[in-house]
């Protein structure tokens, strides 16, 4: 993946490697996830369910850990992704369930979920045989490896960012009313409930696509970092999600080709360069604040 530097760190070349085949699925799985997480960031934000998110991410940890063993056992079809998913999709049932939220406190359901689906991982993966299997290594899992990004899974990123979206679309008004004031929206018929837990599903897929990206421990960053930044500059909730989406899309363009360029992981040098500019950002802002207030008359 080298790419020819000259002695001042200048990039050479890049025009060319944009017509490798890997080097456009890694753009391309970065977009749709920037597109998904601009999204779901956004809500996430908003409805301050950013641990709820961490505690899904790491129960997929354990998801994969589950495929990769039943692989070993001869079930050669369950690819990691799907073990992902369901995983991740049983996490966001769990802590969306009302009983579970009425006999025992959230965060410890949280804590307890993202502990045992990281212990899990751990123990499943080292349990699979490595001369039946491929694994991938604990490092790629954890904090990603797009350069393995494959035609299906571009498909199924796709699918599952349509549905999202699709789903966005028709219900938002009601998403909207849900995660700013729960309470008008149940007495204006809102099915609040399973609206929520909609919404942890579909928190549950992006979670699933930005692993792919990002890996397990860095999906938070990639998921919250955009939503705040535009949470920042504005508090209406389609703006946000325009806002994030885009620079979460010029972000992960960005931190994908400086990745290629200087030869850095990219999960990492993604995340990087949007905590880069969210404290670029809150730095813009006080700065505009102070300005605001000490010269009233010129603001």
């Amino acid at each position: 993946m080298n790419m020819e530097i000259d002695g001042s760190g200048n990039m050479l070349n890049i025009i060319g490697y944009l017509d490798v085949p890997f080097v456009q699925r890694m753009l391309i799985a970065g977009m749709l996830a920037a597109l998904a997480c601009g999204v779901m960031g956004t809500l996430v934000v908003v409805r301050r369910n950013v641990f709820i998110a961490g505690g899904i991410s790491h129960t997929a940890f354990g998801g994969i850990g589950l495929a990769y063993y039943l692989q070993g056992l001869g079930l050669t079809w369950f690819d990691p992704m799907l073990g992902a998913i369901l995983s991740a999709i049983g996490a966001a049932f769990l802590l969306g369930s009302e009983s579970i939220k009425k006999r025992y406190r959230e965060d410890s359901t949280i804590g307890a979920i993202w502990v045992v689906g990281m212990a899990a991982g751990v123990l499943l993966i080292n349990l699979v045989d490595r001369n039946k299997v491929q694994v991938l290594s604990f490092e790629a899992i954890l904090f990603g490896n797009i350069l393995l990004t494959s035609v299906r899974d571009l498909m199924i990123m796709a699918g599952v960012t349509g549905i999202i979206y699709g789903i966005v679309i028709f219900k938002f008004k009601d998403m909207e009313m849900t995660a700013f004031d729960p309470e008008f929206a149940r007495i204006s018929g809102v099915r609040v409930t399973a609206l929520n837990l909609v919404m942890l599903v579909m928190t549950a897929l992006t979670v699933v696509i930005l692993i792919k990206v990002v890996g397990v421990v860095l999906v938070l960053a990639m998921l919250t970092i955009p939503a705040a930044i535009s949470n920042l500059f504005t508090k209406r909730l389609s703006r946000m999600m325009v806002l994030s989406t885009i620079m979460g899309v010029m972000l992960t363009a960005a931190g994908t080709i400086t990745s290629i360029a200087y030869d850095t992981p990219p999960g990492a040098t993604i995340v990087m360069l949007m905590g880069a500019c969210f404290i670029a950002a809150l730095l813009g802002k006080w700065i505009y604040i102070r300005a605001r207030f000490s010269f009233p008359g010129k603001a």
